[in-house]
């Protein structure tokens, strides 16, 4: 056996696959990270500002260790989440697993048209799941009294940005 690996660099066609999955795992933790906050706030916390901020930091980041599967089955087990909302994050797990589990096993079909297109597909579920449940946090969080006017303003600055 050599002492030097072998190395070959990446084709144009595997760095494309390669930025597609990236940019869907990052969908699939921020859908996750919003999962986190929204089991906090509406789970542990329930009303904002009757617990230490630190304490709710804690809990937070004592949820964001949970996998997606183990986010929704809290949220589906405390209803948390409007039926529709929960059964598409629901639907949703089995293809984040196959993003991280299986969208690679075989090379020439990960680079193949059809798996990078549903790579894209899985990267938009996820971004409008994020859309969902951020909304979802902002009525609840108006509707127990907090101003949410500050975070609207933020989101519509991001999005101006772009």
């Amino acid at each position: 056996m050599s002492e030097q690996p072998r190395k070959k660099p990446a084709s144009q066609n595997e760095i494309n696959l390669y930025c597609l999955i990236g940019e869907a795992v990052c969908m699939v933790q921020i859908l996750e990270d919003a999962l986190s906050a929204l089991i906090t706030l509406k789970w542990e916390v329930k009303i904002p500002g009757t617990i230490p901020l630190e304490e709710a930091n804690e809990l937070r980041e004592k949820y964001r260790s949970y996998t997606l599967g183990r986010a929704i089955k809290i949220t589906k087990e405390a209803k948390i989440l409007p039926k529709p909302l929960q059964e598409a994050l629901e639907n949703f797990v089995s293809e984040r697993n196959w993003l991280i589990h299986k969208s690679i096993q075989n090379e020439n079909e990960a680079l193949s048209e059809p798996n990078k297109h549903k790579i894209k597909s899985i990267c938009e579920k996820a971004r409008a799941l994020l859309e969902s449940v951020e909304d979802d946090l902002m009525q609840y969080s108006s509707f127990v009294g907090v101003d949410m006017s500050v975070v609207r303003a933020a989101i519509q600055k991001h999005y101006e940005e772009i």
